[in-house]
């Protein structure tokens, strides 16, 4: 808990620069889009990895124009699905779904075009608090009476760093940030976020699994009056 009120109030004090920074240039944005995650790693001096996971995102941000320069800061709050596949035939599909509540702090450089349309990159920092997550089954079930169907079974990940724990408590790492955004406040923009944190529990040696994800977003950013 006292992770989760440190992001909350970190994130409190993200979305309240605006008010000390530029309060009259700043606007509020929306986004939503497709992830593709998967956990990279050793344990055991055995890799860790299998195959990458497509999910969803959505969230908000806060575009802040830093005052007579190119630089916009990007505070954002979002709800991300990362995980991977660890198994996938044609009778069998196995994953790990892991959703986070993300807080991203970027900056990113932006071209200002002659027309109102812009070009951003930049990255920053980010900071994720676990979200109730499950290790997910697909297994077909043929049945010679009735149509063939998909048995799926979930499980809790339990979330900690003890010995029955599944995955560490809260994450964070790295987020390289580009976009291309429309006068009318439309955009597509594409990120990729490498995690820093091990999120194995009771880790000992060289033993680590990370996260990664990229994402695809449409966002778009709401005209001050």
């Amino acid at each position: 808990m006292t992770v989760m009120k440190r992001m909350l109030a970190l994130a409190a004090l993200l979305f309240s620069l605006p008010v000390f920074v530029s309060a009259q240039s700043a606007q509020v944005g929306v986004s939503a889009g497709f992830t593709s995650s998967d956990m990279y790693g050793e344990v055991g001096g055995n890799k860790v990895g299998g195959d990458s996971r497509r999910g969803y995102t959505l969230g908000m941000f806060l575009n802040v124009p830093l005052k007579k320069t190119s630089i916009s800061f990007l505070p954002g709050l979002y709800y991300v699905q990362k995980g991977n596949t660890t198994v996938k035939d044609n009778n069998r599909d196995i994953w790990t779904a892991l959703r986070y509540a993300e807080l991203q702090a970027n900056f990113v450089y932006n071209t200002n075009g002659p027309k109102g349309n812009n070009f951003f990159i930049g990255g920053g920092p980010t900071f994720g608090v676990n979200l109730p997550s499950a290790f997910v089954s697909k297994t077909i079930v043929r049945d010679p009476i009735k149509s063939d169907y998909w048995l799926r079974v979930e499980n809790n990940v339990n979330i900690g760093n003890e010995a029955i724990s599944d995955v560490r408590f809260g994450d964070y790492g790295v987020n390289l940030l580009m976009g291309y955004r429309l006068k009318s406040g439309w955009g597509l923009s594409f990120n990729y976020s490498a995690g820093l944190r091990n999120i194995k529990p009771l880790a000992t040696g060289d033993d680590y699994i990370n996260n990664h994800v990229m994402g695809l977003q449409l966002t778009y950013l709401v005209k001050n009056k």
